[in-house]
């Protein structure tokens, strides 16, 4: 097991989403932040290359489901650390959610505490291992 930081955002889903999201405190949903302006609603690319700084998050605690429009405290594993130090994201910075080039959601956060959550480590083979 490799244990990761855990921040504390709140996070607002569009309103225009088609359905909500579920399994927020599962580990299971995994979508990026990229750390900027909480109303841009589109990535920016060069040509077809998004040149923002998508940061691999794994929601881990608030509610079990947000629907479209609906606001929560959030806490959120910083899955690549320490490979990535995600110096930028700190209390006060302001962030969108995204599923691939597809803004979803925006937030802020609120503290980056010493808490840990345990990932499982991938094996050789690409399972997670245990």
């Amino acid at each position: 097991m490799v244990k990761v930081p855990i921040v504390e955002a709140t996070v607002t889903l569009l309103s225009e989403l088609s359905h909500g999201r579920r399994l927020l405190t599962t580990g299971q949903y995994r979508p990026h932040i990229v750390i900027g302006s909480e109303s841009q609603r589109v990535a920016i690319c060069n040509g077809n290359r998004m040149t923002e700084n998508y940061l691999g998050v794994i929601f881990v605690g608030g509610p079990e489901e947000m629907t479209p429009g609906e606001t929560a405290d959030v806490k959120l594993a910083l899955m690549y650390f320490p490979e990535e130090p995600y110096n930028e994201v700190q209390p006060g910075a302001t962030f969108t959610v995204r599923e691939g080039p597809q803004v979803v959601g925006h937030g802020v956060i609120r503290s980056r505490g010493l808490e840990s959550f345990p990932l499982p480590l991938p094996s050789p083979g690409g399972a997670p291992r245990h």
